[in-house]
């Protein structure tokens, strides 16, 4: 299939281009994103993402030279996402399991209680979202189905309530 037809096909959603075009173009993205430093138990999913976006941006192209590099771009692009992703949910991942090993102990300390109180603030599908997030480790899309929303609206919550937790431990009266 050329290019022209694939990428075409790409932008109706034609299910034969887009067998086409994973059966193509799967282990290249696959190696690009590892390539750009990815994890390579992480690259699946991103190759994923890299789906979505295509679906979103998808556009005509004539040349295969032009489509590839597109497909780096945006390769690129979600790579560096996915670092940002994993930064924000390691900076908290941490916090929480402190908490989490804190609880076992008769003394919980004092960011600990902090932690707890912040914890305790909010509203009980919150803390549950987040509990579920990161400490049982759920994906955003098994919350998501749980909920009935959509990944996106799992992942602003959960960015929301992320800023307020991280507002309410790094306030000056609890530093």
């Amino acid at each position: 299939m050329e290019i022209t037809s694939l990428s075409r096909g790409l932008t109706h959603c034609d299910e034969a281009a887009w067998a086409h075009f994973h059966e193509r173009y799967y282990p290249w993205l696959l190696r690009r994103a590892i390539g750009r430093g990815a994890a390579a138990c992480d690259a699946p999913e991103i190759v994923q993402r890299i789906y979505l976006r295509i679906i979103r941006h998808a556009k005509v192209f004539h040349e295969a030279s032009a489509f590839e590099a597109w497909l780096a771009c945006l390769t690129r692009c979600e790579v560096i996402d996915a670092a940002r992703r994993g930064k924000r949910r390691g900076w908290l991942g941490e916090r929480f399991q402190q908490w989490q090993e804190s609880r076992g102990e008769k003394e919980q300390s004092p960011r600990s209680e902090l932690l707890q109180q912040a914890m305790d603030s909010l509203a009980d599908s919150d803390r549950k979202l987040v509990s579920r997030h990161y400490i049982e480790g759920w994906s955003q899309a098994e919350l998501a189905v749980e909920a009935g929303t959509s990944v996106k609206a799992i992942e602003r919550q959960l960015a929301r309530l992320r800023l307020r937790l991280r507002e309410q431990l790094s306030s000056p009266e609890n530093c």
